[in-house]
């Protein structure tokens, strides 16, 4: 009786598997985007940028973080082309937008 409870029970396992039944997803809360951080990604979305909004926004963080540690626009605007794929000008837009949004402090 035991064996049978567990072959049926492997049997519906594997089912499931094949079938593509997962548990549910684990749940999160979502990140409230700042009216900054929408006009950035607006901007840089108006510029071609590639990607959804989240690689738009990280590109952009990451942009400030080459700026804020003196990398200069150039440095900043070479990695985000190398890291995101993007030509040089629209990497160009999105380190000028960055700096004129996300880190308005930062040297350019």
């Amino acid at each position: 009786m035991a064996t049978l409870t567990i072959r049926a029970a492997a049997a519906a396992a594997t089912i499931g598997a094949l079938l593509g039944v997962r548990s549910a997803p684990a749940w999160a809360w979502p990140i409230p985007i700042t009216p900054e951080q929408q006009n950035f990604i607006n901007a840089a979305r108006g510029a071609g940028f590639p990607g959804d909004d989240d690689a738009v926004l990280q590109a952009g963080l990451q942009a400030c973080q080459m700026l804020m540690t003196g990398k200069g626009t150039q440095g900043a605007t070479d990695f985000v082309a190398g890291q995101y794929g993007a030509d040089p000008a629209q990497a160009g837009a999105l380190v000028r937008a960055a700096h004129g949004r996300l880190c308005t402090s930062a040297r350019g």
